[in-house]
């Protein structure tokens, strides 16, 4: 049996693994786990990741890496998959040879003249996404249309969805080039709306609804990038502006809050949990594929097999 500290871990991946939430059982706690037949070795990497349970992050494999030269450690190579963010990552943990001491980064450093680099050691490939059912995503699709939501830009065979929200200042610097991105990649681009800011969000979106309705999606979004031309911080206030003259009737505004309300349940319930998210579904597969979180070149995803 041994007593480890988890708290240190936790941070080192929480690098990796975003949107998590803190837990109480990482406070300056230790964790005790029983050996049994485990290797020494792997029980106390076991021990050290236990906590990381409570955010849907679960140990695949631990194994050595001899290959992985550090004077003083032996280093294994730690395999995670992260089910809220559907990938897998892969790091290194590093054990003195007595089992007393152990750390969970280390850097090759290279000197070039007066510049000195330090470079973290890691597995090849790292992180990598983990294929998912993705057969309701052409529900969410029909739903919108029958909402009468426009969000589709670009004519194609190949569709990318892209996850977004009004407020989302990571999406609001990509919205004057969705149309682009279309034409360049020869794609279909589903823009599927996600409340996650709540209220002010479902204001925005019923404005975008308003918008598009009138002027189509692409001139929808170009229009919403030019309440800021670039600024985020102008475009938030030029919307909230906007917003108090919606046109549409109180009736159509509340079945519009409705059903964003209902979306982003069903978005929550199916994976998405961040804006921007990127979902994809490689040529060739049915309903199996990729919920990428946060922003990814579209010539990177569309390479994705």
């Amino acid at each position: 049996m041994r007593l480890l500290t988890a708290t240190v871990l936790v941070s080192f991946l929480l690098a990796s693994c975003s949107q998590a939430s803190q837990s109480d059982s990482e406070k300056n706690e230790t964790v005790r786990v029983e050996t049994g037949n485990l290797q020494k070795e792997e029980a106390i990497i076991k021990a050290l990741l236990q906590p990381l349970r409570v955010r849907g992050i679960e140990v695949r494999e631990i194994k050595p890496a001899p290959e992985v030269k550090v004077p003083g450690f032996r280093a294994f190579e730690v395999t995670l998959l992260d089910k809220i963010n559907s990938r897998e990552i892969k790091r290194y943990i590093f054990i003195s040879p007595d089992d007393k001491y152990l750390t969970l980064e280390v850097f090759q450093v290279k000197e070039e003249g007066k510049t000195i680099h330090l470079k973290p050691l890691r597995p090849k490939n790292p992180v990598k996404q983990v294929k998912v059912d993705l057969s309701w995503v052409k529900k969410v699709d029909s739903e919108l249309q029958k909402a009468n939501i426009p969000h589709v830009i670009g004519h194609s065979d190949r569709k990318i969805y892209i996850v977004w929200d009004v407020f989302c200042p990571f999406c609001y610097g990509h919205f004057n080039q969705i149309e682009e991105i279309a034409r360049k990649n020869n794609i279909e681009v589903h823009m599927i709306p996600f409340p996650i800011h709540g209220e002010n969000s479902l204001k925005g979106l019923i404005y975008y609804t308003q918008l598009a309705r009138e002027k189509g999606t692409a001139e929808a979004f170009r229009e919403l990038y030019n309440l800021g031309k670039g600024s985020f911080t102008s475009y938030v206030k030029n919307l909230e502006e906007r917003e108090k003259n919606i046109k549409l009737s109180q009736e159509e505004q509340k079945k519009l809050r409705e059903f964003f309300n209902q979306l982003k349940e069903e978005l929550i319930k199916k994976g998405v949990h961040a804006t921007p998210s990127i979902i994809y579904i490689p040529e060739g597969q049915k309903n199996k594929g990729y919920i990428i979180v946060g922003f990814k070149p579209i010539e990177q995803v569309l390479k994705m097999k």
